[in-house]
């Protein structure tokens, strides 16, 4: 790719982003969602830990860490709030009061502007509940950050997180033999229990609900689930044809912790002034070939710059070039997915394809670290990401899967988080 088609190309996806966004202010909503193009690399996870999912139990004191970079010139303060979401992310009828002890809105006040960085940009940290702020209610959550006043036009991100309290025990496996044989050695089938106290015997198929993520994915969960059948304080989900996901295959991954050298993923790296280009090596499909076990991070991502660099404010952006050799697919899109677009199957991840070189092809504005992807085919009309047409489909891979029991209270009237386990298929 010339110079020149690389900036159009970079200057219309910065277009293309603004635009989205613009109508996106108006529509905020409860979800991982960033509505202002100058936020970066947003992490949201526990405190201290970067490869952990952003949940904490209800009562023991642990915390959460958000943080984020603005690509503006200028600092900003920031204010955020915690809002309370039923167990399918509507927001929920409690009133702030409910459920947070201490002030409803605080200030971001650690940032630290970039050293060396091309570009530049401003890195912003948090850690929550504070003892100004703390929540006195499980379920679910979104930190709504935005500038100023908390109305839709001010908002610049907003990200789910989850208070549990482990008052249920979840038994969940995979078997070896599914339940529909035409999926042995192919589909993940999750054989799932609940064991509950006393305080759930009244009304469970009414009250309790269950969901169930494969890794941070969000576009192929199974929600809404409800026993099969009941027995003293045992639920147990027997579903004719089973709990069922695709075993997928193991993340591809690419490793730019220093753009000192190429990694065995990386094809070229290309830096000027104005920054750096990461050019990947070409992928191909999966699909049909043997299972091959790589270690990966199940689609996650690892921001770190080399060990001489402060990651959080010396670590540099590139864009990433992204390639798959594969005939068009017929009425449907190609994504690159994982936590590096926050697991989105949106305008940023969605590959372009060019019928002359008979190639996919995405780009992505991305900070030094270590990443997972995966190709998914979403046909038209549709939500849900396919990872099976390029990807292949193996019983083999490593999958993790999160389990969230959910007990509908009735006074008052909110989805506790009864239940939560992470589980790996294997």
């Amino acid at each position: 790719m010339n110079n020149i088609n690389l900036q159009f190309n970079r200057s219309y996806l910065l277009l293309l982003i603004i635009f989205v966004s613009n109508i996106l202010l108006s529509q905020v909503i409860n979800d991982d969602k960033t509505y202002d193009p100058n936020i970066q690399t947003v992490l949201l996870h526990e405190a201290g830990v970067q490869l952990t999912d952003p949940i904490i139990v209800l009562g023991l004191g642990k915390r959460l860490q958000l943080s984020f970079d603005d690509m503006s010139d200028d600092a900003y303060i920031f204010r955020y709030t915690l809002i309370h979401c039923t167990s399918n992310w509507e927001t929920s009828d409690l009133e702030q009061i409910e459920y947070i002890d201490g002030y409803f809105e605080d200030d971001i006040v650690d940032y630290d502007f970039s050293l060396n960085a091309v570009p530049q940009y401003i890195h912003y940290d948090l850690v929550f509940p504070s003892r100004d702020m703390k929540l006195k209610l499980s379920g679910n959550y979104i930190i709504k950050v935005y500038l100023d006043s908390p109305e839709d036009e001010n908002v610049i991100l907003t990200r789910r997180f989850f208070v549990a309290e482990p008052l249920t025990r979840i038994d969940a496996s995979v078997p070896y033999y599914p339940k529909q044989l035409e999926y042995t050695r192919l589909k993940h089938q999750i054989n799932l229990k609940i064991h509950t106290p006393d305080l759930f015997a009244s009304e469970p198929e009414q009250r309790i609900n269950v969901t169930i993520r494969q890794n941070g994915r969000w576009d192929n969960m199974k929600s809404g689930l409800k026993p099969t059948s009941i027995m003293m304080n045992e639920l147990d989900y027997n579903y004719p044809n089973g709990i069922v996901f695709d075993g997928g295959n193991e993340f591809r991954n690419f490793d730019m912790k220093s753009y000192w050298y190429q990694s065995p993923q990386i094809r070229r790296i290309i830096s000027d002034e104005n920054g750096y280009e990461v050019i990947l090596h070409t992928d191909g499909p999966r699909k049909d070939k043997p299972y091959e076990s790589l270690e990966d991070i199940n689609g996650v991502r690892y921001i770190k710059a080399r060990p001489n660099q402060e990651t959080a404010i010396e670590g540099e952006y590139a864009w990433v070039e992204f390639t798959l050799n594969h005939k068009k697919i017929e009425n449907a899109s190609v994504y690159i997915l994982g936590q590096l677009n926050d697991w989105h199957l949106d305008g940023k991840s969605k590959m372009r394809f060019n019928g002359q070189t008979n190639q996919y092809y995405g780009e992505m504005f991305l900070k030094q670290g270590y990443y997972n992807y995966n190709y998914v085919v979403v046909p038209n009309g549709k939500t849900k990401g396919d990872i099976t047409i390029i990807e292949g489909d193996y019983w083999d891979t490593f999958n993790d899967y999160s389990v969230y029991v959910y007990y509908r209270e009735r006074m008052p009237e909110y989805d506790r988080l009864v239940g939560y386990l992470k589980f790996s298929s294997h």
